[in-house]
């Protein structure tokens, strides 16, 4: 009977200090996902951004404060919110394997995908909203589809075309 009520307790105790964890999360990161991919993909969230295009990148909210929906994608997402650096990181430059999704991902620099692949600025769009890669294969079921509107998808667009 002890063995069961110290499992109780242990359980219970181990259910708060996530609840903690994650309201803590919450509270200092403002919802977003804090992550570290090596030195050079490290997030952190910061109080301005030059774009439009750059806040989405880096959070997956407009510039109107509104989270990008999307379908798809790893559940983490989904629940504690981010943007493309979240599994691209911050330069673009990809090489990350996201937590659950079995796969490296890709240079999302428009100069990569423009050059290398051949994408055009609707190709990288169909990507982007639609899942759909430059030769009409559907990506990964980790990348999430976007669903923005043409102005925040175009702001996207010329941001990635920033990133070297």
């Amino acid at each position: 009977m002890k063995t069961r009520e110290t499992i109780i307790v242990v359980a219970v105790a181990i259910a708060a200090f996530a609840a903690g964890f994650i309201a803590a999360n919450v509270f200092w990161f403002g919802g977003t996902p804090y992550m570290q991919f090596g030195d050079r993909n490290i997030y952190q969230p910061v109080g301005e951004y030059r774009s439009n295009g750059e806040k989405i990148f880096l959070t997956g909210v407009n510039e109107k404060g509104e989270r990008i929906p999307f379908v798809g994608g790893p559940t983490w997402l989904q629940m504690h919110g981010g943007g493309c650096a979240s599994c691209h990181g911050v330069d673009g430059k990809g090489g990350i394997y996201p937590m659950m999704c079995g796969v490296k991902t890709p240079d999302i620099r428009y100069s990569t995908l423009s050059g290398e692949h051949g994408m055009s600025e609707e190709d990288v769009k169909r990507a982007i909203t639609s899942g759909i890669g430059d030769e009409g294969e559907e990506l990964n079921w980790c990348m999430p589809r976007w669903q923005m509107t043409e102005k925040d998808l175009n702001d996207l667009i010329e941001y990635l075309k920033q990133l070297k």
